[in-house]
C-alpha cells in the first residue's frame, strides 16, 4: 500500500487521506461554529508539518445561533510552502454561502496543483508569526 500524499483533517478529528476534491469540498462546507477549521496537508514534501493548506471560519455580526438563519461568514485562508518565510494569508470577506466556499475551494484546488495562478487568486500577506 503507497503511503498518502495528502491528508486532510478538521477541528472535530475527522481525517482523510488522499481525499478528492469533492470530499474536501464537503469537508469544508462542513465547517460550523463548533467545527471552525480544516487542514490539507501535504505529507510526500520536507521539512514535515511544512506544506499545508488551512481554512477558519470567522462568523461574523449578530449571530442568533438559535435562528433558521444562514449565519454570515469570512473564511481565513492560509498556505504555507515550506516555512515561515513561505506562509501566505488571505481573508474572504463579503462572499456568503456558497458564493465563498466557491472562492475558497477554486483556491484549495490551485494549491493541490502547484499552480502558479494561486498568487493572484486573493491578496495574499506574508504571515508573521511571533517568535
Amino acid at each position: 500500500m503507497t503511503a498518502p500524499k495528502l491528508r486532510a483533517m478538521d477541528a472535530s478529528g475527522r481525517t482523510l487521506d488522499d481525499p478528492t476534491d469533492t470530499e474536501v469540498h464537503d469537508l469544508f462546507a462542513s465547517l460550523n461554529a463548533r467545527w471552525m477549521f480544516a487542514i490539507v496537508e501535504r505529507l510526500d514534501r520536507e521539512p514535515t508539518n511544512q506544506f499545508y493548506f488551512q481554512i477558519h471560519l470567522d462568523h461574523v455580526g449578530d449571530q442568533d445561533p438559535d435562528a433558521d438563519a444562514e449565519v454570515d461568514v469570512d473564511y481565513d485562508v492560509e498556505f504555507r510552502d515550506g516555512g515561515p518565510d513561505k506562509h501566505y494569508r488571505a481573508r474572504i470577506t463579503g462572499m456568503y454561502g456558497f458564493t465563498g466556499m466557491d472562492l475558497v475551494h477554486k483556491v484549495f484546488r490551485a494549491w493541490r496543483a502547484e499552480d502558479p495562478a494561486l498568487k493572484d487568486l486573493l491578496q495574499w500577506e506574508l504571515l508573521e508569526l511571533d517568535g
